[in-house]
This record gives structure tokens, sequence and C-alpha cells, in this order.
């Protein structure tokens, strides 16, 4: 017995199908904007090289998180890493407990090339298109993007709000949350 699709679940596929492709159209252009903005600053990575250096620097240690964050074949992030390696601006480590496993450091010269990275600037695209909205509707934007992606996050939890600093519209991280995401201070939960 086939069972019809009722015309709420039709609907939820649409919408989750119209999401999909302009979250697609939306990281094309923001990866376009970060090499564009790399490539003018000679900052001498590329931009998948620039996000497992942002990666490693929130604190996320295991290759197979990374290219799962990233949405990397692991095959090709293997390239990746080796070439960071070369380069001195991260390592392998060894973990003491399983020895097939290698968590990922970043070395202080990465982490150094990280920190001096372009930032995103009133040029970028993304930014252009929010200051073509009303405040009002960015702050619903972010509210609402933030609600959608915790219902599907991981361990990408690390990069949403919290839920104090939504209620508080952009009040300052926690002391460990910070720490989370700069690097500093005690790895939560990341292999």
């Amino acid at each position: 017995m086939d069972r019809k699709p009722t015309p709420v679940a039709v609907e939820m596929v649409a919408m989750a199908d119209e999401i999909r492709a302009l979250c697609s159209i939306v990281t094309k252009l923001a990866r376009a904007d970060l090499e564009s903005q790399l490539k003018t600053h000679d900052s001498g990575i590329s931009s998948i090289e620039h996000g497992v250096l942002r990666h490693l620097s929130h604190g996320v240690t295991s290759m197979a998180e990374i290219s799962r964050l990233m949405g990397v074949a692991p095959s090709t992030l293997v390239y990746v890493v080796d070439g960071l390696a070369e380069r001195e601006l991260v390592k392998r480590g060894k973990d003491p407990k399983d020895r097939r496993r290698e968590p990922l450091l970043l070395e202080k010269k990465g982490a150094d090339l990280f920190a001096r990275s372009p930032k995103m600037d009133s040029g970028s695209t993304l930014v252009r298109s929010l200051m073509s909205m009303t405040e009002p509707r960015r702050h619903e934007l972010i509210a609402l993007l933030n609600e959608f992606v915790k219902g599907l996050a991981g361990s990408e939890r690390l990069y949403l709000r919290s839920e104090s600093e939504e209620a508080g519209a952009g009040s300052p991280r926690s002391r460990d949350e910070r720490a989370a995401l700069t690097g500093k201070g005690r790895r939560r939960g990341h292999d």
C-alpha cells in the first residue's frame, strides 16, 4: 500500500528544496567573495585552506569532522592538509588512546596567518545584500536562520548564537563560548 503524501508533506518537501537551492547560491557567492579577498590581500591560501584553518581555530581537530562540516570529500581534504602541513601551518598529532587517529593541530604560524587573513568587509556581496534590507528584517533573518539550523546541527552548534545572545539581540558571548570560538581554553566535545 502506497500512502499518498499529505499536502503539508508535499509543501514541506518543496520548501526544503527551495532552501537547498538558496543555500547553494549563498554558499557559492560567499566562497567566491572569500577567494577574491584572499587573492586581493595576497594571503597565500585558498578558500578551502582558509576553511580548514577556521575550523581548527574553533577547536575542531578531526579531519573527518572538518570534512563533514565543510562538505569536502576526505580524500580532497588529505591533499589540502598535506599542503598546510608542508608549510608548517598545521601538524598531525598523535592520539595516545588510538594510534590510528591523527588529530590536526593548528601551528602558531597557521594561527597567525588565519588571524591576519582578511575578514568580511562592507564590499562583500553578502554585506551589500544585508545592507539593502531594513534593520528589523536583517535581525529577523539571523534569528530565523539560527532557529532553522538548530534543528539540523550537530557539532555545528559551535558556530551558532546562544539563546541568551539572541534574546539580547547581539549581546556578547559568554567567556566559555568566546574561548571555544577562538580556540583558546578548553576544547568542548571535539575530537
